[in-house]
């Protein structure tokens, strides 16, 4: 890990002053950006508890911050903020049951306070973002989607015991929840339904609310309510309009 390791170090160099005129940004834009990729290939590829938690133990608590601190930077910039977004999708991906942790440890509390924070920076971010109608997906809706994918593996992963949050006060849950509200109700319920993998991403963590967080759902606001219904019903629509056009095809 010495390589990754060095890259880390310089790039938390080149990022470290406050005012970004005074560092080299297209220089630690692509080392971000090489670097995200090679460790979401590294995490997809740990598929062990033990390879995986020495990937862990090695990027956290030591290097998140970096890259938390990239996400807030350039998050208006998808070219650097997806490959970071989709390397923490991938940490949190139970993948054959690598995230099994001993019931005493604090690691799945750990990484799920790390996801929630991306979540919640990048979220509150790029809600104040305006981009072209013709680049909405590519420049704001695609990473929404992946912090949905985000926040449904690490809530149906099986390894949180999110009751600790409200015993202890901790409000990384709620915060990661109240900022998918947030995202959601930005968008058209049209480009809901227009952008497949935004949609598939979208219900699929609605499904994970519904089975094991209805007491979130049912503390929603009447509008946010109304919000998610109306957009099962048309998705349920859209939906069998699909299966009829196929079926006229192949009648």
């Amino acid at each position: 890990m010495l390589p990754l390791t060095s890259a880390f170090e310089s790039l938390g160099q080149l990022i470290g002053p406050a005012d970004p005129s005074l560092f080299a940004a297209e220089e630690a834009k692509k080392a971000l950006i090489g670097l995200a990729r090679d460790l979401r290939g590294l995490a997809y590829a740990f598929n062990t508890k033990t390879s995986y938690m020495m990937l862990f133990d090695w990027i956290y608590p030591n290097y998140t911050p970096i890259l938390l601190h990239a996400v807030e930077l350039w998050h208006y910039e998808p070219q650097v903020t997806t490959p970071v977004l989709k390397l923490f999708a991938e940490l949190v991906q139970n993948r054959s049951q690598r995230l099994q942790f001993d019931a005493s440890s604090p690691n799945g509390i750990l990484l799920f306070r790390e996801a929630s924070k991306v979540i919640c920076s990048y979220g509150n971010r790029i809600l104040n973002v305006e981009v072209p109608k013709d680049q909405i997906y590519p420049l704001k809706l695609k990473g929404i989607s992946i912090c949905f994918s985000m926040l449904k593996a690490a809530l149906c992963g099986s390894y949180v015991n999110f009751g600790v949050f409200r015993l202890y006060g901790d409000e990384a849950l709620d915060n990661a929840l109240n900022t998918f509200v947030k995202l959601l109700l930005s968008i058209p319920q049209s480009d809901l339904l227009d952008y497949p993998k935004l949609s598939t991403t979208y219900f699929v963590l609605l499904e994970c609310l519904a089975q094991d967080h209805m007491v979130f759902l049912s503390t929603l606001e009447p509008r946010v309510f109304l919000y998610i219904l109306s957009s099962i019903s048309e998705g349920l629509t859209a939906l069998g309009a699909q299966k009829d056009s196929y079926t006229g095809l192949c009648g």
